[in-house]
């Protein structure tokens, strides 16, 4: 017979004190709490707030406090310090172009200096064998012809908008060289040039320069009236400078050099060759052969002198005929023997009249007693260009 099977043993009731937890309420919470994370945004996807300081709030005398950066911990001091870019150096400003206020005043300053400056070679002086001209007349002359010049040259550079310096402002630079000007061609008026120990006699040539000095003058002060007069520390450093040094010592140099040099007034008196001495001789001279000059009727031959190194004969005649009948005649014959004469003045006791042909000269018939009558004929060699 099998074996009989043992009935299990019956287990014992819990007690209330050790009655199991119930799990619904835990799975309750935990359905809660996902739930609620379900509803929660995520960090990623929230709003970024950016927080601004009130500078109100801050206390007025608190100090900026510098704060560093955490760093990690796998960095180390060993790490290359981060290289700065190279500092670049601004480039150097500029000269600026001068400011033209005033373009045509400046306009008329540089025309009134070329005219000027022109105006030196005109003639200042007369009354001479030939007229002296303000660029010969001395030291004066010169300076101003290139201080003009220099005038001229300021008014170009600063319509090219070329920057130029001076120890003062460019515009006062032309002002003072019309001033200067002026009271150079007052000194040239009143202290002229000698010549052979005498002054020369002004022309009108000088005052003309004088206006067109005073003009330029007055001109230039008009078109540097707001300019202030300030001395300029260093001011030939740069090329604005060198080219106003420039201009100042061409202008200095160029006056003075030619001044002291070009002087075409001679104070030395000339020496006249001496004239060597006539030959005399009785009758026709041998001159008055060689030319085939006429003996009119009535008249006699006294006496004659020749020099032949200036071409110069005279021949004296005698004559009883009455004045203007030994007059007629001795026109008469010399047209005929081919000389031109032209009657010139006359009175009751001479008669003149002008010799031309084979050579040139004069007759004169005077009266010098009663029926007593002498003729000069003076021959010398014709000017080039008369016939």
């Amino acid at each position: 017979m099998p074996p009989a099977k043992k009935k299990p043993a019956a287990r014992a009731k819990p007690s209330a004190r050790t009655k199991a937890p119930v799990r619904k309420t835990a799975v309750k919470k935990s359905a809660r709490k996902s739930a609620k994370r379900a509803t929660t945004p995520r960090a990623s996807e929230r709003r970024r707030v950016s927080l601004k300081p009130d500078l109100r709030e801050q206390p007025s005398g608190a100090r900026p406090v510098a704060v560093a950066s955490a760093r990690a911990l796998w960095e180390t001091d060993d790490l290359a310090a981060p290289t700065m870019p190279p500092r670049v150096e601004p480039p150097p400003p500029r000269d600026a172009p001068p400011d033209v206020d005033k373009p045509l005043t400046e306009l008329g300053v540089a025309v009134c200096a070329a005219l000027l400056a022109a105006s030196v070679f005109l003639p200042w002086y007369h009354n001479v064998p030939s007229t002296v001209s303000g660029w010969a007349s001395g030291t004066w002359g010169p300076i101003i012809f290139f201080l003009a010049l220099a005038a001229v040259a300021i008014v170009v550079l600063r319509r090219a908008q070329i920057a130029i310096a001076f120890p003062i402002e460019p515009t006062l630079v032309v002002e003072g060289i019309g001033w200067v000007c002026v009271i150079g061609l007052i000194l040239k008026r009143y202290f002229s040039p000698s010549a052979f120990g005498f002054k020369l006699p002004t022309d009108g040539w000088l005052f003309a320069s004088l206006g067109l000095a005073l003009a330029l003058a007055l001109l230039a002060g008009i078109a540097s009236k707001d300019a202030a007069f300030v001395l300029r520390p260093g001011w030939w450093k740069g090329t604005p400078g060198k080219i106003g040094a420039s201009v100042l010592v061409i202008t200095l140099a160029g006056g003075l050099v030619f001044g002291f040099t070009n002087t075409a007034v001679s104070t030395s008196i000339p020496k006249a060759n001496a004239t060597p001495p006539a030959i005399t001789t009785k009758g026709l001279p041998p001159c008055a052969k060689r030319i085939h000059l006429p003996t009119p009727n009535g008249f006699t031959a006294a006496a004659g002198s020749e020099i032949p190194s200036i071409n110069h004969c005279d021949i004296q005649y005698a004559s009883s005929l009455p004045l203007v009948t030994g007059f007629d005649r001795f026109v008469a014959a010399l047209r005929g023997a081919g000389w031109t004469v032209t009657a010139g003045r006359s009175s009751p006791v001479y008669r003149l009249a002008t010799l031309g042909g084979r050579t040139c000269g004069s007759l004169t018939i005077a009266q010098t007693r009663p029926m007593t009558l002498v003729a000069l004929v003076s021959l010398n060699a014709c000017p080039r260009g008369s016939k």
